[in-house]
């Protein structure tokens, strides 16, 4: 707290702190100049960057503002000024949004009703809508990034987003997001786009109906992986919400609401009416049953064969259908540990587990020794040399189109590299994580 009372540009006094995150802090601040209160964006530089990195850090938080900048809606912060502080380091100054998230609302309150979020999605899908249609993806949609003030939501934090017409900060490969709210090409390593963003405010309006998120796992890997793997966890308190938020959840882009019909759903749900699971129909009606002994009642007994015959036949083929699936999974896996088991070790490891993960996809683990004096340390930001290391060998691989910067878990006890094959099946992603007096390296192919 010790920039408290700091004045930033001749105008603009710190107040008072309102949250901090992975990129900085966001304080509470008095424009003196037009006698209002206003949110300022601090961007906080972690120690171990080299200057090129603090380069791309500096220039994320100018594009979080241009971005911002560039869209004009009620639904999304409105920015007033950039502004320049003594170290050079660049502070947004925002619109003041006084009753906080919904991640707040979230953890004071509970799980909401499903009616509520309702109509907190379709404000945030109109904000979107207008994100969208300017040619910018969001690219990290999560309750902490939706700001709640009376009956306004607002969209916030635009510092990953996507910007068309902007060189790209991400490099290919590089994995960027808040893990439990990541699209399932998120994760891969692929470019995130519009349908990316609607799989976000998926998870966002399941965990605000659930009170958690759709995924979760131990480490930010087992994240990843039930994100690009597993079925949501069930929605039991969804209720009339549950056919938004499972059309949402798609792994395929192509196959999730489109904003149409997701506008319809969630605008039918807010007046209050439920949103059935499939299209309405009409009951068939039941045709009068004919005499014994008649030829309709022969011809009727012939048809109940037939149809035995055929129910036969389709479940004889189901079986197998399913049978060549499981083999074929089985298969898919085989030759997905070929590919881990072909990169061989770096120098220093060896191979210590191999594993199926579900859907054919493979993992090794590679172990090595650590050797500390003193202690070892299990944080990145004193190991991120580690992290580094797996990268290069990683990049002179075959069969690997790209490598990402690693990315720290949350925890800081371990890091995640994300990976683009020249082709499917390909190494997808790879953690590295500390335990102890050894380093852990989990290999993933799908």
């Amino acid at each position: 707290m010790e920039d408290l009372g700091r004045l930033l540009a001749h105008r603009y006094r710190l107040t008072g702190l309102l949250g901090q995150g992975g990129m900085g802090a966001v304080w509470r601040a008095r424009d003196e100049q037009l006698n209002r209160d206003v949110a300022i964006k601090e961007l906080q530089l972690p120690e171990h960057l080299d200057a090129a990195q603090r380069q791309i850090w500096l220039a994320r938080l100018n594009r979080e503002a241009r971005a911002a900048a560039r869209l004009k809606h009620p639904g999304i912060i409105t920015v007033h000024d950039l502004v320049t502080g003594d170290d050079e380091r660049p502070w947004i100054v925002m619109e003041l949004v006084r009753d906080g998230s919904l991640g707040d609302l979230l953890k004071a309150q509970g799980p909401l009703a499903p009616q509520q979020v309702a109509g907190i999605g379709l404000q945030m899908l109109d904000a979107l809508r207008a994100a969208h249609q300017a040619g910018i993806t969001h690219r990290d949609i999560k309750p902490a990034n939706v700001l709640l003030e009376g009956d306004r939501v607002v969209l916030t934090d635009f510092g990953i987003a996507a910007v068309d017409g902007d060189d790209t900060l991400t490099r290919s490969g590089e994995v960027m997001g808040t893990p439990a709210f990541m699209s399932p090409e998120q994760v891969r390593g692929l470019p995130a786009t519009a349908e990316s963003d609607l799989w976000s405010l998926g998870a966002t309006l399941y965990t605000a109906v659930e009170g958690r998120p759709p995924f979760t796992g131990t480490s930010t890997g087992a994240v990843y992986v039930a994100v690009a793997t597993e079925d949501p966890a069930p929605a039991t308190h969804a209720g009339p919400l549950e056919p938004v938020v499972n059309g949402l959840l798609r792994k395929d882009p192509a196959q999730r609401l489109t904003t149409d019909h997701l506008y319809a759903m969630l605008t039918q749900l807010g007046s209050g009416h439920p949103v059935p699971a499939q299209p309405p129909h009409q009951p068939l009606m039941a045709p009068p049953a004919p005499a014994p002994g008649s030829p309709a009642a022969r011809g009727g007994r012939l048809r109940w064969v037939a149809l035995s015959i055929a129910a036969a036949v389709a479940a004889v083929a189901v079986a197998v259908s399913a049978f060549v699936f499981f083999a074929r999974t089985d298969s898919a896996y085989d030759h997905n540990l070929r590919i881990a088991k072909a990169l061989g070790t770096p120098s220093g490891y060896t191979r210590t587990a191999e594993k199926n993960v579900g859907g054919g996809r493979a993992r090794v683990e590679l172990t090595a020794t650590r050797t500390c004096g003193g202690g070892c340390s299990e944080t990145f930001t004193a190991n991120m040399d580690t992290c580094k290391a797996i990268r290069e060998w990683l990049m002179i691989k075959p069969g690997i189109a790209a490598v990402g910067s690693p990315m720290l878990a949350p925890d800081e006890r371990s890091c995640i590299v994300g990976v683009k094959p020249v082709r499917a099946p390909g190494v997808i992603q790879v953690e590295v994580a500390l335990q102890n007096d050894r380093t852990l390296v989990r290999i993933e192919v799908a």
